[in-house]
């Protein structure tokens, strides 16, 4: 267990400083030029730090605890789709056509993970449960863009993710490779906030978040078959809480604007300063991870992920309409208690008023 430990800390700091070393330089000198070049995009150098730490887990860990082993198919071929899909994004954008293709690209994706013994679901038929899946990661990866309202809101929560996955192998509940893929894609992920952390220099661009999206879906159903599949669902509840809440806002409140402008973080982004939106958003995270940790002692494979998504949403819409600095969960916890017991009491006032027509 404790070289275990070493290894993974090595594998996160190896992320953290080859991505720091390499891409600061990058921004320095283009805040000193400001003359861009390509390769100072900052994706391909994520997808390079995520290539070595996929491989380089693999070269260390192997097959070690997979209930369903990792060949190099399952390896090889995601890095290579998120490629493309980075690609394919540089050419066509927001195009129809990228769109049938993240999805192609997400199918293949789901198709070479093998259910297995381990698969939570097995009560659903293995062909609904994999096109429920293709459904779930297509949206997750042509959404996610909505989190890129500020760097926070968008590195925070695929960090946190990350993080939970590898709190998930140190518990032996998912295989070590996925705490050594995960840790350099983390550290990669942390050191690029931490050079843009007081505003984006170079900015991440649509398709880098879907590419980026892609990575993180495939380290989620890896575990489809590890009997861990419904803690990696909570992880992306912080996600799924801002699409939903985004499209309810804009589609009944506003009726204006941009999904992403729409979202609770964007709205928070407007009000606090960088500091203490990153605080905030790391708070609502950790309680989202706690839930994904729970769901490991819990024999309903389906309820929690709807309660941590209703936690979540609740804490997200807390933070974006407060128009004073960000409460404590405690505040905003008192304030809900409140808010809720008041609506039922106008609520049997209602009914109570009701009743009393109704007998006249």
């Amino acid at each position: 267990m404790t070289s275990a430990v070493i290894i993974f800390l090595l594998f996160w700091l190896f992320g953290f400083i080859a991505m720091f070393a390499v891409y600061s330089p990058l921004t320095n000198k283009y805040l000193q030029t400001l003359d861009f070049k390509v390769y100072m995009l900052p994706f391909p150098y994520i997808l390079l730090f995520a290539a070595i730490g996929g491989i380089g887990g693999y070269l260390v860990a192997g097959n070690r605890d997979f209930i369903e082993p990792l060949n190099m198919l399952r390896l090889c071929l995601p890095l290579i789709l998120a490629g493309a899909i980075y690609l394919m994004s540089l050419v066509e954008g927001g195009k129809w056509l990228f769109s049938v293709m993240v999805a192609c690209c997400v199918a293949a994706a789901v198709y070479i993970q093998p259910l297995g013994g381990g698969n939570p679901f097995v009560q659903l038929p293995e062909i609904y449960f994999r096109t429920l899946l293709i459904l779930f990661g297509t949206l997750f990866c042509l959404f996610y863009y909505i989190m890129n309202s500020t760097l926070q809101a968008l590195i925070i929560p695929s960090a946190m993710t990350l993080f939970g996955l590898c709190i998930l192998s140190g518990l032996g509940a998912a295989p070590l490779w996925t705490a050594l893929s995960s840790a350099v894609l983390l550290g990669a992920l942390l050191a690029y906030l931490s050079i843009n952390f007081h505003g984006a220099k170079i900015d991440m661009d649509n398709g880098a978040c879907t590419a980026l999206a892609f990575l993180i879906f495939n380290l989620l159903i890896m575990h489809i078959g590890e009997y861990s599949f419904p803690s990696c669902l909570i992880f992306s509840s912080v996600f799924w809480a801002e699409l939903i809440f985004a499209v309810w806002h804009k589609f009944t409140i506003t009726r204006a604007g941009s999904l992403q402008e729409n979202t609770n973080y964007y709205l928070a982004g407007t009000k606090y300063s960088f500091h203490v939106l990153a605080l905030n958003i790391l708070k609502i995270c950790t309680v989202n991870l706690f839930l994904g940790w729970f769901q490991l002692f819990s024999s309903n494979q389906y309820s929690l992920f709807i309660i941590s998504l209703a936690i979540v949403l609740w804490l997200n819409c807390a933070l974006g309409k407060q128009e004073n600095e960000p409460q404590t969960l405690k505040e905003i916890n008192h304030e809900f208690v409140k808010d809720l017991k008041q609506n039922i009491a106008e609520a049997k006032e209602i009914l109570t008023q009701t009743r009393q027509k109704d007998k006249k």
